[in-house]
């Protein structure tokens, strides 16, 4: 995003286009007319509910596309006028984690489990704290957020690594086995889940465990399963 644009300085549909077009979509244009104050100061009207579903969408794609600050921005314009919408609050954690803004997002996931918004408050703590290594205090967030979403494989995956890196292999086999199950084909789980099986004694299980992965890639895996050391 150039310096100096705001979303709040065009209509709607014109910021509905910036995104769209920071996204290379082509063709895209809004239902209805967006709230913005005019030149002249002059209100538009309120956007369509099909506007705001197309607007949340285009952010998230942004944030997909490591294009996160330009998002915050079109999130800050959006929270202005619905301040409570989780779908928004919970992109902007996303946004927030994702250009290392880690206290902001803190403060984000907090508001939303106040709000007992779950699984997605206790994940986004989860996260702030691995991100800060602190892994004693990510563990029992990834915990609660395996307990609103269990059968959810990234969840999973983050609770089982947040497992590893407090020592605490026995647990962290058993949520690996569980993602691994889960997404077969995800090949970060396949190595996390390698290494909780070295750190239990089951080291007969590696081959069978790195089987979905290409053989190609099985060599620097195993290496590195075996050199890991909880961080």
């Amino acid at each position: 995003m150039s310096a100096g644009f705001s979303p709040r300085a065009v209509p709607r549909a014109l910021a509905l286009a910036a995104l769209a077009a920071a996204l290379g979509l082509a063709g895209c244009k809004s239902a209805g007319t967006a709230p913005a104050r005019t030149v002249s100061g002059e209100q538009t009207p309120r956007p369509s509910a099909e506007e705001d579903v197309l607007y949340i969408a285009l952010i998230r794609g942004m944030i997909e596309r490591d294009q996160s600050q330009a998002a915050l921005a079109f999130l800050d314009d959006y929270l202005k006028r619905r301040p409570g919408d989780v779908e928004a609050l919970t992109l902007k954690g996303e946004a927030l984690l994702r250009t290392e803004q880690i206290d902001a997002a803190d403060k984000v996931y907090i508001e939303l489990d106040r709000r007992r918004v779950q699984p997605v408050a206790a994940f986004g703590l989860g996260q702030v704290r691995a991100k800060v290594g602190d892994w004693k205090g990510a563990a029992p967030q990834f915990a609660r957020a395996a307990e609103a979403a269990p059968t959810d494989p990234r969840v999973l995956n983050n609770y089982g690594f947040a497992l590893l890196n407090t020592e605490d292999y026995a647990k962290a086999y058993s949520v690996l086995a569980r993602a691994a199950q889960l997404s077969p084909q995800n090949q970060q789980i396949r190595t996390n889940f390698a290494i909780a099986a070295l750190k239990t004694g089951r080291e007969a299980e590696l081959d069978q465990i790195l089987a979905p992965v290409a053989a190609a890639e099985r060599p620097n895996i195993l290496s590195f399963v075996r050199s890991w050391k909880p961080s």
